[in-house]
């Protein structure tokens, strides 16, 4: 099974109002510490926004949240209910969905049977009511119905992505780097959806650009050397902050720093390349 379709595992009964809790986790990669007693609490409807530079362990935890990654130790809960030993595709069932990083699309398949896809059982009539939901959150869609979806641009193919997400109306909807690659104009536009679905939806946004992050989300949290250096209200803390929480070092200063994936040394952030605004 592909990314792409674990991602897509239809929520059979989504818990709309449900909640999300991680529970003291952590997660090693032999003997590389990606996650260290994680503990953050994001409210039913809300949105927040995971930040942190490379290797700080972003896209572990959302893996881990959104079931690719059995977590041991810790635990994750939707809504109260402990799912952290459940499979992926349970997870999909109670309403977890999740947008990888490396893309979240059937390229073969036109826009039309992306936003179908897994929804076994709908009729023709039922198939053009998803269509023009999707269509309703990006426009194009309905235009592009027919065209495959390795025709279009990298934008458009993240703005099928988000959609055939929404569409389904998920409990909770985990976002691995969204604006990745794709330029400011599109960023907006994506942005700009999600905070229409706040309070549908409960959102984590891994992401990497600070300032618009902390403008849409209702809490962030900044990961450094997978501990949680930062987490607090949007509102309730400035960007010289949130830029500030990239650099604390939560380990003692005799405690071996891991190196962050790629086997670079921890380091100062490089503020275009990992920290744009």
């Amino acid at each position: 099974m592909t990314t792409a379709e674990t991602a897509m595992e239809s929520p059979g009964r989504p818990l709309h109002g449900s909640a999300l809790s991680v529970r003291s986790l952590s997660h090693s990669y032999g003997a590389l510490e990606a996650l260290h007693d994680v503990t953050i609490e994001v409210a039913a409807g809300t949105i927040c926004s995971v930040l942190g530079p490379n290797g700080a362990g972003k896209s572990t935890l959302a893996s881990c949240i959104a079931g690719g990654i059995t977590t041991s130790p810790g635990s994750v809960l939707l809504d109260g209910t402990d799912v952290s030993r459940e499979a992926r595709f349970r997870r999909a069932r109670r309403g977890i969905a999740y947008v990888p990083e490396d893309g979240a699309v059937f390229p073969a398949l036109t826009v039309a049977e992306n936003l179908v896809v897994g929804r076994r059982g709908l009729s023709r009539r039922q198939r053009h009511e998803v269509v023009d939901e999707a269509a309703a959150i990006f426009p194009f869609l309905g235009k592009r119905a027919g065209t495959r979806a390795g025709m279009l641009s990298g934008g458009e193919q993240q703005m099928l992505a988000l959609s055939r997400f929404l569409v389904q109306k998920p409990s909770l909807l985990v976002i691995d780097e969204l604006s990745h690659g794709l330029a400011p104009a599109i960023v907006d536009q994506l942005f700009s959806v999600l905070a229409k679905f706040r309070g549908a939806t409960t959102f984590v946004i891994i992401e990497q650009y600070v300032k618009r992050s902390q403008e849409l989300a209702d809490d962030v949290v900044v990961l450094s050397y997978g501990n949680v250096a930062l987490a607090t209200a949007a509102a309730a803390v400035s960007l010289d902050e949130l830029e500030n929480a990239y650099e604390i070092h939560s380990r003692p200063l005799d405690a071996a720093q891991p190196a962050p994936p790629g086997g670079a040394a921890p380091g100062p952030l490089p503020q275009q390349a990992n920290n744009p605004l």
